[in-house]
């Protein structure tokens, strides 16, 4: 039996030194309004609220202070940050998520921290169709003419429904969309809709998702993004590991590269239906042609024609869910749907 009080001492005693060192930045951070915080350079912090970007001096954000911040955050994450690391992805203590770079990626004596404040709140599809989230929504150009019950309620602009039948079919779902435009937090709201008793995986680079809190048989499973975490596992072996976990359905946080789309679209094609992911993309069409890219740039893909792989993803990608944010104002704006039952 391996007793490992100490190390959660020591995981205890990093989080009190990280908490006592962002107690700086606490106004910002404990401040409603406020959806990101980012210092470009020593002395100043920058916010974001729903009406734009505010810029605050702060003498005591000194550049040893950056330093001292990025080292007990990659500390606290068990991640390596140095010349040779200099980018970092983590968690902060309170679920806020932190993107590091250092020298020599940035000028020489400055750090770069952008923070991003989670939820405050978790939104059902229902909230989502009170606060008119799916009014500005507008047919996408696959232009089908099927009579299945999803088509139908997409054609009537019922979107809500649309979703929860959607969620209910195993369909796999794709949402897109700019940084800041709501992804993660629209993803959550889908999870609500999955039944309780299905055994699910996710795969992120932080606890973005929460499974835990509304399913009980799930697992999450970390990679660090650089490779430079305790054990520089990637999500591509992530994926893979997941078939022989037993999955019912599996999500994946984020499509980053081509590599892990391609067993992304192999775990769907293994019978683990119903996924869901998200990826940065302007439009239903722009996030196909992506993902086209994507896969051409994987070692599996490379060999294949855009024909193989768009006929691939006509096959896999059911749904796609465009989100936009404009002027501090998120909605969506498309949906694309594939019916694959004919």
């Amino acid at each position: 039996m391996i007793c490992d009080l100490p190390t959660k001492v020591n995981q205890h005693c990093q989080s009190l030194a990280l908490d006592s060192h962002l107690k700086l930045l606490s106004e910002f951070l404990t401040m409603a309004s406020v959806t990101e915080i980012v210092i470009n350079q020593p002395r100043q912090v920058i916010i974001e609220t729903s009406q734009g970007w505010q810029f605050h001096q702060h003498d005591k954000l000194t550049f040893e202070y950056c330093q001292r911040l990025a080292k007990l955050i990659a500390t606290y994450s068990g991640q390596k940050l140095d010349s040779r690391h200099p980018i970092l992805s983590a968690t902060l203590p309170q679920g806020e998520r932190v993107q590091i770079v250092i020298p020599p990626v940035t000028m020489a004596g400055r750090i770069s921290f952008t923070i991003r404040k989670p939820a405050e709140v978790s939104f059902t599809l229902a909230d989502y169709q009170q606060q008119g989230y799916f009014n500005q929504c507008r047919p996408s150009k696959n232009n089908q003419s099927n009579d299945d019950e999803l088509s139908k309620l997409k054609q009537q602009g019922d979107i809500e429904g649309f979703l929860r039948l959607a969620i209910k079919q195993r369909k796999n779902i794709i949402v897109a969309g700019a940084t800041g435009s709501g992804k993660t937090t629209f993803f959550r709201s889908l999870l609500e809709l999955v039944p309780r008793h299905e055994r699910l995986i996710s795969i992120e680079n932080v606890d973005e998702l929460q499974l835990s809190r509304t399913h009980p048989n799930s697992v999450s499973l970390f990679y660090s993004s650089g490779q430079q975490g305790i054990a520089p596992i990637t999500q591509k072996q992530l994926l893979e590991a997941s078939l022989r976990m037993k999955p019912n359905r599996v999500f994946v946080a984020e499509l980053i590269r081509g590599d892990e789309a391609f067993y992304f679209l192999r775990n769907i094609n293994s019978g683990h239906p119903g996924s869901i992911t998200t990826m940065h993309a302007g439009s239903p069409k722009l996030a196909l042609e992506q993902l086209v890219l994507m896969l051409k740039e994987s070692q599996a893909g490379n060999s294949l024609a855009r024909e193989d792989i768009k006929q691939l993803l006509h096959l896999c990608v059911d749904v796609i869910v465009q989100l936009q944010n404009i002027d501090g104002k998120r909605f969506v704006s498309e949906v694309y749907y594939e019916n694959h039952t004919d």
